[in-house]
């Protein structure tokens, strides 16, 4: 609990910041925003409000149970300090679209169309730069049948993979430049392109 607790305290505060907004927003909320950054998607404010710390909470719940679950969980030990790491990004990532989200359904002027792909491009850079430290298991990092059979091949693909993570991150967050229609587009061309040649890599290391 020690170790956790910024993250307890997010979502504590995602929870207290969400009840004080409740009486501030209107009866439907904005939940979910198309390509050209419009809302298209509303829940009751109840929910709405309610909707990110509850998925929160399950972040948490889920990181915590995955190295108990996991064959390889001995191996979780010589990367502690990394996976509490990426559970503080992920949790704060989506403590901040929440903040944004509630922003914008109380009347403040938020872009979320921009605000998205600047925190997953930070999102990237960030999870990149630690990649490379994660040993071998089933749930988190880059996890082909090459990187599962074989640890050298899991330590090659994982130091490339935490380059790629970078520049993806950095390439998703220059999307904002682009007509926001296409933005999305763009983004998810980047993850793709960017996985397809990890996992091509992956299969090389192999062979060699």
């Amino acid at each position: 609990m020690k170790k956790n607790v910024f993250v307890i305290s997010l979502i504590v505060c995602s929870y207290v910041v969400s009840f004080v907004a409740i009486p501030y927003l209107p009866n439907e909320v904005a939940i979910h925003w198309n390509a050209a950054g419009e809302a298209d998607g509303f829940a009751n404010k109840w929910w709405g409000a309610l909707l990110f710390p509850l998925f929160l909470t399950g972040i948490v719940v889920l990181l915590a149970a995955l190295p108990k679950l996991d064959p390889r969980k001995e191996n979780y030990e010589k990367f502690q300090g990394v996976y509490r790491l990426f559970l503080n990004v992920l949790v704060t990532f989506f403590f901040t679209l929440h903040l944004g989200t509630l922003a914008y359904n109380v009347g403040i002027p938020v872009q979320i169309d921009l605000f998205i792909p600047i925190g997953i491009g930070v999102l990237f850079i960030v999870l990149g730069n630690y990649l490379p430290k994660i040993k071998p298991n089933y749930f988190i990092g880059i996890r082909t049948p090459w990187t599962l059979e074989n640890e050298t091949v899991w330590q090659k693909t994982h130091r490339l993979g935490g380059k790629v993570f970078v520049i993806m991150g950095v390439l998703i967050m220059l999307t904002i430049f682009v007509e926001s229609v296409w933005r999305f587009v763009l983004l998810i061309m980047i993850v793709f392109v960017g996985t397809i040649y990890m996992m091509i890599q992956s299969y090389v290391f192999s062979r060699k």
